[in-house]
């Protein structure tokens, strides 16, 4: 078994977007074919750059809030209780989100 929570989950900046700063609930090597498993709360006016990544999938629940997507250039809404799967080479980013909007995301290797 394994177990953590955000309390004990230290912030970490984002690879692509060091401004931002996630949780990183479970790592690399905690479970097969998972990368991380993170949570991050976002202010108005966070965004994230577009990237792909060609070898893994990206998993967003909307926890609460409202986060706005682009991927492949499609508006994405994504709110309380949505799951988005972003798939391998996808292009995707953030453009915006809504005040306390949060989401916990999942790295998926292919």
């Amino acid at each position: 078994m394994k177990i953590t929570s955000l309390e004990e989950a230290p912030f970490i900046p984002v690879s692509h977007d060091p401004q931002l700063k996630k949780q990183v609930l479970f790592g690399k090597g905690t479970l097969p074919h998972v990368m991380a498993v993170s949570h991050i709360e976002m202010k108005p006016g966070d965004s994230a750059v577009s990237h792909k990544h060609d070898d893994a999938y990206e998993v967003f629940f909307g926890m609460a809030g409202r986060i706005e997507f682009v991927v492949d250039g499609e508006d994405v809404p994504l709110t309380a209780g949505k799951c988005l799967i972003v798939e391998p080479g996808e292009t995707h980013s953030i453009r915006d989100a809504a005040q306390g909007s949060r989401m916990l995301y999942f790295l998926l290797v292919k």
